[in-house]
């Protein structure tokens, strides 16, 4: 699968240290990008859906990169909780009663979407 790099970084390879810089195109297997997707080091350069287990939800959702995938993945009859993946950098940080709470109105109410999270509970 092809990945563009969003900031550059340096990887490990056999023959020595590479740097990857921003813009570049590279092919990576889904276990070799998973991590880097995560980090925010690379983004698909094609459309795509990820399914994923959280342990934390106890749980399979998916992941796509915009509104229109997610309406793609309904259409598919996909029923599982659909996450956009500016929804997924707004929950980082969050508390897990807080992710199970969210994930429960995903669940009940398929369409919705996240507009806002606080990462901190009021005191």
């Amino acid at each position: 699968m092809t990945f563009q790099v969003l900031r550059e970084f340096e990887v490990e390879m056999p023959t020595g240290t590479i740097t990857l810089k921003e813009k570049q195109r590279i092919k990576l297997s889904k276990d070799e990008a998973v991590p880097l997707i995560q980090d925010g080091l690379i983004q698909p350069v094609e459309r795509v859906a990820y399914k994923v287990y959280s342990e934390i939800l106890q749980a399979y959702l998916w992941i796509v990169d915009t509104d229109q995938d997610m309406h793609s993945l309904r259409s598919q009859g996909i029923t599982e909780a659909i996450y956009s993946a500016d929804e997924i950098k707004k929950l980082e940080g969050m508390e897990r009663d807080s992710l199970k709470a969210i994930h429960q109105i995903k669940e009940v109410f398929p369409e919705s979407s996240i507009e806002e999270a606080n990462r901190h509970a009021d005191r």
